[in-house]
């Protein structure tokens, strides 16, 4: 990923637009349902360009046009992918100081020089690239060799650039664009890729002046170098040029040793550990959020890392492939589909990564929230699609006819030509591979097209990745993954596991939160005269209407029974003492240990009148928000051994949110229960909408339909039928 910096630009251009109308044209009928034939590929005129190497090896691609007079210069590095670490950015401030200063020119002055002349000139991180008219070319490839050769990136200059850049990282917490494109790389190559690692505020902070140093030393070198000129420049004249600035440029070896452990020291950097393997589709289906609280829309990229190379004899295949599915034109099927059909989105794409270090496939939509997870079912449906049945011939000529357009287009930028030669050295492509693009991309099939979405599209190992509400989406997301600890990941704005922000509560305690709760709901007086209390609730499970009707008995006493269409799938009763849990067609099962205790502890109306009874530990985490509430978060270790989190609103007092922390069917869950709507009855306020994720049974909403106060159970009723204990 290359950061470029415009140091200064003055830059007229002139866009000439017009069209004639023959009326022969404007009366000819045509046959609009048939296809063109398509012509034989046209001969592809690249230009001319000359290359050769100075004495220290480093090339030079000359590109003639003397057309204006004016002259590009780009000097490009070769530069392997790295392992930033715990200073993910230093590379990006490389780019952003490599014009900072140099031992005979600071930035001001370098700044004035290019601006004097009316020049333009950019850095990166692998690089640069300058403009200017030809009569001031000597004096600006003096700047060029001195910034390129012997930067001196000053300590104030890089102050600067490192507030500039926390600035950015600040800025992407509420940018929930630049959050999918940082987050959405480290989810599809992972956070210890050089292609997924993300700069934090944290690792700009370690970034110092020797890093910097070192990592221009090391890889910026002739040998590793290429010199490019374009425009009103002759061989011969950029020959001397060449010679000139860059051909006594021979700078020292830097220090580089590999460790036992397999890293590297490289001088000046420290120890580094290098990438190595090329990430590759793996493992199950698995979902990924950054949670927006009430956001509006989501952002929904389905993607995967790929092993595609530019000099793969399939690439031109797989880029016809995924112009047909979302590379561009309007009649995708992604465009027609999330847009023209569903009227879901405005614009949906797809993007097809070539690289010889590590290639990518990722679609993208800003979606409504309420189509989350609709536009994702729809986005693996297209890719399924693209795998399973051909393409028709309309899509395949639209396609076609699409691409040549856009390669005729960019032969009339002479840079084009420069670009074009720079990428077949670095990408080690055959010298004809862009002379023959248009025969070759004519002699696509359909065969082909299918052959190159069965290589290279892998929708039952792709990452889900939504920037979103989590509260609105998470739920309907779960369905979507082949991962179950967890379902879905929740990470932030960072791409680092989300944990909670708090700050630190010094004006209360947990059990005064815990009272205000209790006076909020009615109070401990009005609590109290609640003896028996029974409890409807209705859901969905598996798509099945579900009722789970709750008894609440004196002295601890319990009963409940789960019905799915009608029918009794389960049933508990705790006497107050011993539990039993019934299932038809199975043994009664006295509850133990955990699940007796887990019981217990929620077999009251209000189970917070007794919290101390019920804890071993009750914690003031600290606030924080949820949604626009501001909340105050409790952390109870309880008499069974579970972690429980309550959020209580610190206006209202009431409880907003559940998060129970459990092990269950060998696997640890997180289930998030949240309340609202709270309604009296009995004089107390009891929550009627609880919308539940996490749980074993996946996300679910339940609604309390009734509730009974003070209507004594007959005798009996919560007897367990357990046999009696006898002591030996």
């Amino acid at each position: 990923m290359n950061r470029h910096r415009m140091i200064t630009a003055r830059s007229r251009a002139t866009m000439i637009a017009g069209g004639l109308l023959l009326p022969a044209l404007m009366t000819a009928q045509l046959d609009r349902s048939r296809v063109p034939v398509p012509g034989p590929a046209p001969v592809v005129n690249m230009g001319a360009h000359t290359t050769f190497l100075l004495p220290n090896n480093m090339r030079v691609i000359v590109v003639e046009n003397h057309k204006l007079p004016m002259v590009g210069v780009q000097v490009r590095f070769d530069i392997p992918p790295m392992i930033q670490g715990g200073r993910a950015g230093y590379i990006d401030l490389v780019g952003d100081l490599l014009a900072a200063g140099t031992p005979t020119r600071d930035k001001a002055t370098i700044d004035e020089s290019v601006d004097r002349m009316g020049a333009s000139l950019f850095t990166s991180n692998d690089g640069l690239y300058a403009n200017a008219l030809k009569k001031h070319l000597d004096g600006l490839m003096d700047i060029v060799a001195d910034v390129i050769t012997q930067p001196t990136f000053p300590e104030v200059e890089l102050e600067k650039a490192r507030k500039r850049a926390m600035s950015e990282v600040q800025q992407r917490q509420e940018d929930p664009g630049a959050i999918a494109d940082a987050v959405g790389r480290a989810v599809t190559f992972g956070n210890f890729h050089p292609y997924g690692e993300v700069t934090t505020e944290k690792t700009l902070r370690l970034v110092d002046r020797a890093v910097l140093i070192g990592y221009h030393r090391k890889f910026f070198r002739p040998e590793k170098g290429y010199l490019v000129f374009v425009g009103d420049i002759t061989e011969k004249e950029a020959k001397a040029l060449a010679k000139e600035h860059f051909g006594k440029w021979k700078p020292k070896q830097v220090s580089h040793v590999v460790n036992d452990d397999g890293t590297e020291t490289i001088e000046g950097i420290g120890i580094v550990q290098p990438w190595k393997h090329v990430a590759t589709p793996a493992g199950p289906r698995r979902v990924v959020i950054v949670d927006r609280p009430g956001a509006a829309q989501s952002i929904v990229r389905v993607g995967f890392p790929l092993n595609f190379q530019p000099k793969d004899l399939r690439a031109l295949n797989a880029q016809v492939m995924n112009t047909i599915l979302g590379g561009g034109v309007f009649n995708a099927r992604l465009m027609q589909n999330l847009r023209e059909d569903k009227g879901w989105t405005y614009g949906t794409g797809s993007d097809l990564q070539a690289d010889r270090f590590n290639g990518s496939f990722h679609t993208t939509a800003n979606v409504r929230t309420a189509v989350t997870d609709s536009a994702v079912v729809e986005t693996l449906n297209e890719l399924l699609r693209m795998r399973d049945e051909p393409v028709t011939t309309e899509e395949l000529e639209l396609a076609k006819r699409y691409m040549a357009g856009s390669f005729a287009r960019s032969l009339e930028d002479p840079r084009t030509v420069a670009r074009f030669a720079l990428n077949t050295y670095l990408n080690g492509l055959p010298e004809d591979h862009y002379a023959t693009y248009l025969k070759r991309l004519e002699a696509v099939s359909i065969a082909d097209v299918q052959a190159a979405a069965e290589t290279f599209l892998y929708p039952d190992n792709a990452v889900i990745f939504v920037v979103g509400d989590r509260a609105s989406i998470l739920p309907k997301l779960e369905p979507l993954s082949q991962i179950s600890d967890p379902a879905v990941i929740e990470l932030d704005h960072n791409g680092k596991p989300y944990e909670e922000e708090l700050e630190r509560v010094k004006d209360r305690t947990a059990e005064q939160i815990i009272e205000h709760y209790l006076e909020a709901i009615g109070g401990r007086s009005a609590i109290a005269t609640i003896r028996d209390m029974r409890t409807e609730i209705t859901t969905e499970l598996g798509g099945e209407a579900t009722t789970l009707t709750q008894w609440y008995g004196p002295n601890n006493q319990y009963r409940s029974l789960m019905k799915v269409k009608g029918n009794s799938v389960q049933e508990e009763v705790l006497d107050g003492m011993r539990a039993v849990r019934k299932v038809p067609a199975q043994p009664d099962e006295e509850l133990f240990d955990i699940d007796l205790l887990d019981l217990k502890q929620n077999a009251y109306p209000v189970p917070e009148v007794f919290i101390k009874d019920n804890v071993e530990r009750l914690i003031l985490s600290g606030s924080t928000m949820i949604g626009d509430r501001k909340t105050y978060k409790i952390t109870m270790m309880t008499n069974a051994g579970t972690s429980l989190n309550d959020y209580y609103d610190a206006e209202t007092g009431l409880k907003l949110r559940r998060v129970d922390l459990k092990y269950m069917y060998g696997r640890n869950l997180k289930i998030i229960t949240d309340y609202s709507d709270y309604q009296p009855a009995g004089g107390v306020l009891f929550p009627r909408s609880l919308v539940q994720s996490g749980g074993p049974v996946g996300s679910m909403t339940m609604q309390v339909t009734a509730i009974e106060v003070n209507k004594p159970q007959a005798v009996g009723f919560f007897n367990t039928g357990l046999p009696a204990v006898v002591d030996e």
